[in-house]
């Protein structure tokens, strides 16, 4: 059940009709947003990464400091893609670009991948009021969720763990069930917040740390009953 290698197929994205594309909860975006613009460069896309919160800082990829137009379309040619996005003074992260200039680098690329939430590297979590921070000119948004956090409590595998709690109605020492990763996928609550109007996908991320994939299978099958695209498979390697 839709368990292929090539992730643009996996997710069904359809680039042509759907260019910005919006990478929210758990642990595994920067990786899905990477693997995407490997098979994205080689069907001969031009591509910009960027977030609307932080990503980990990576000197050797090209970079656009802020943005800069003329920067960004100089390292699109050279290299196919481009990271545009601020530092932070640490140099460690990189960080959001004003809603204006982000949306005025659309033109450049065939394709922009943001990152659009954080979750400390957890598997799973529930947005808090201010979150995610999808621009509003994104057309599709990926939904991250890491199988890792089956079975374990909320307390050691959630990001927001009170807030995910809270809308579980379960204690933190519970653990993480499939009907739990469904309902937070599904809700608007959840990581459907913000969402409406746009195209969704949910990628099931780390389905190798699980002794078979039943647990996957099901999660994908609840989520398609809902009217959700979803697929599972494994960033590791990315």
């Amino acid at each position: 059940m839709r368990h292929r290698e090539y992730f643009l197929d996996l997710l069904e994205l359809d680039i042509e009709k759907y260019p910005v594309i919006a990478v929210v909860g758990g642990g595994g975006k920067t990786s899905l947003i990477y693997r995407l613009n490997q098979e994205l460069l080689s069907i001969g896309k031009k591509v910009i990464i960027s977030t609307t919160t932080h990503m980990f800082y990576e000197p050797d990829r090209p970079f656009a400091m802020d943005g800069d137009p003329k920067e960004v379309q100089e390292k699109l040619e050279e290299y196919g893609y481009v990271i545009a996005a601020g530092l932070d003074a640490n140099q460690e992260k990189i960080t959001s670009l004003s809603q204006e200039r982000l949306e005025s680098l659309k033109p450049l690329c065939d394709v922009m991948l943001i990152e659009a939430d954080g979750s400390k590297q957890k598997p799973l979590k529930v947005p808090e009021e201010w979150e995610p921070v999808i621009p509003p000119f994104a057309d599709l948004v990926i939904s991250v969720v890491g199988l890792d956090c089956l079975g374990k409590p909320i307390c050691e595998t959630t990001h927001r763990m009170e807030r995910t709690s809270d809308f579980l109605k379960k204690s933190m020492e519970a653990p993480v069930t499939e009907e739990d990763i469904v309902k937070i996928a599904g809700s608007i609550h959840g990581l459907f917040k913000n969402v409406e109007g746009r195209v969704y996908r949910v990628y099931l991320n780390k389905a190798d740390v699980l002794e078979s994939t039943e647990a996957a299978e099901k999660i994908v099958g609840e989520l398609e009953e809902e009217g959700t695209v979803a697929a599972y498979g494994s960033l590791k390697n990315v």
